[in-house]
């Protein structure tokens, strides 16, 4: 089951979405937080503002009531008590108000008992004004005992305020985690969100590698999106088409060389035969060429036979039987084989072998190390001293071959291990251009590296191959 979507593209903006969400929530959440926050400091505000202009009112009702009072006391004038009368409707109507307020909640029970007292106070007054003396002494104490209540109130919107101001450093707090945690989640998102496109992109170079370096032998299946499968069953294609070229190539080289080696062994013979006038004598000028034939003849041999080492080479890494292999002990057959040839050039071979075992086939180490060795030799000069290292680095065997010859251009580095590449220096020296092309693709075969070192004179030659891991 694909649990990608189709295209890479909506691959792409879905995990910019799921990026984005623990941000969009946290930022939701501190737009309601705040909003709340500020309607319950509006509310606050607005009913302190409320209590404290209700309860001015208070006072300065009460005084004017006591004050009515003391007047009607003094001139017995009826209009005074309409006034008084209409002095306390007001006072009534304020201390409801004021005990109605929610911040004031706490103190409904005490206002509600100061008008029980006024109340009960006022009922005893009669016609007469004869509970004058116990209106006044009502209003006397209730006067007094305001300044508390109203200092009680006072003292709830202090407490409100300052719950007001704990829960705004809370909410920040809370705000703060919440953003932490939003950046910590579309961290992790965007994280897993490029590992899986990494992911996707790696398989995809992984499969483009392998065919540009040849590696035919494993399917290519990508998974991802739609589109991402669709370039997978392309490559896919492209690969079974390489391997059937690839195949074809071999098979008609193999006929190909098998062809041309009977007819090119009966040319050889025959020019022998020539050569060595079994036929006849022959005149300086059909001994000149039967000598070109029999030169050619060699050469046109050693084309066909680095050619079929180049194709052996090339499926090297698909089709090598590996095993622990001593290098040392190979590099040491391989300078045996090239003693007399050293000889001959009267050069000197130096260098130190450490005992090291890697993975790798025999015969393709003994190729590598003969061509570079010979290739050393070749363009060394007459006298001149090649040396030969075997060292360990790290988990890595590395052989450097080291000659006195002319050396190799810079620019020419690039292009050295191609076949049928020759520099300058090769020219006029016998060869196809196949050895160093060779010996790279059986070092790349054992999973190690062969590259051309900087050095002021001759040439130097640096092969690392992977040590055997030991048994476990």
């Amino acid at each position: 089951m694909n649990l990608y979507p189709r295209s890479f593209l909506r691959l792409i903006v879905l995990g910019n979405v799921l990026a984005m969400l623990p941000l969009l929530a946290a930022v939701g959440y501190a737009a309601l937080t705040i909003d709340a926050l500020m309607q319950r400091s509006q509310d606050a505000v607005s009913q302190a503002s409320r209590a404290a202009t209700l309860g001015y009112a208070m006072q300065e009702e009460f005084a004017h009531m006591e004050r009515v009072l003391r007047q009607y006391e003094v001139l017995r004038e009826p209009p005074l008590l309409d006034e008084y009368v209409q002095l306390r409707r007001d006072w009534l109507h304020t201390a409801r108000d004021y005990a109605a307020i929610p911040l004031l909640s706490a103190l409904s029970l005490r206002i509600d008992e100061m008008r029980r007292t006024e109340a009960a106070a006022y009922d005893k007054l009669g016609p007469r004004a004869d509970g004058l003396s116990q209106l006044k002494l009502t209003l006397d104490k209730l006067k007094r005992a305001l300044p508390a209540l109203l200092d009680d109130a006072n003292r709830m919107v202090e407490e409100e305020r300052n719950a007001f101001r704990r829960q705004s450093e809370l909410l920040w707090q809370r705000l703060m985690a919440a953003m932490l945690a939003a950046l910590l989640v579309t961290a992790a998102l965007l994280w897993f969100a490029r590992r899986m496109v990494a992911r996707l992109w790696s398989r995809f170079e992984r499969a483009v590698l392998a065919l540009g370096e040849g590696q035919l032998g494993r399917r290519i299946r990508l998974k991802g999106p739609e589109d991402m499968q669709r370039v997978g069953l392309r490559l896919e294609w492209l690969r079974q088409r390489m391997l059937a070229l690839e195949n074809e190539r071999t098979r008609v080289m193999r006929h190909a060389s098998h062809e041309l080696k009977t007819p090119l062994a009966t040319l050889r013979e025959g020019a022998a035969l020539l050569h060595e006038r079994v036929a006849g004598p022959l005149t300086p000028q059909q001994e000149k060429i039967t000598g070109i034939m029999q030169t050619n003849a060699v050469r046109l041999q050693g084309l066909i036979d680095g050619l079929l080492r180049m194709q052996q080479a090339s499926h090297a890494r698909e089709h090598m039987e590996a095993g622990p292999i001593r290098l040392d002990r190979v590099i040491e057959q391989t300078l045996s084989t090239l003693t007399l040839a050293a000889r001959d050039r009267r050069l000197r071979i130096s260098g130190s072998l450490a005992p090291l075992t890697i993975d790798g086939n025999e015969e393709a180490l003994s190729t590598l190390t003969h061509n570079l060795i010979s290739n050393a030799i070749k363009f060394s000069p007459d006298g001149g001293v090649v040396r030969v290292t075997l060292t360990r680095d790290g988990d890595q065997a590395v052989l450097e071959v080291i000659d006195d010859g002319p050396g190799i251009a810079a620019e020419e580095r690039e292009r050295l291990f191609e076949p049928f590449y020759r520099g300058a220096a090769g020219k006029g020296q016998p060869g196809v251009g196949l050895g160093l092309a060779i010996a790279h693709e059986f070092a790349v075969a054992h999973h190690g590296s062969l590259a051309v070192m900087d050095r002021e004179q001759g040439a130097h030659f640096k092969a690392c191959l992977p040590l055997a891991r030991p048994a476990a």
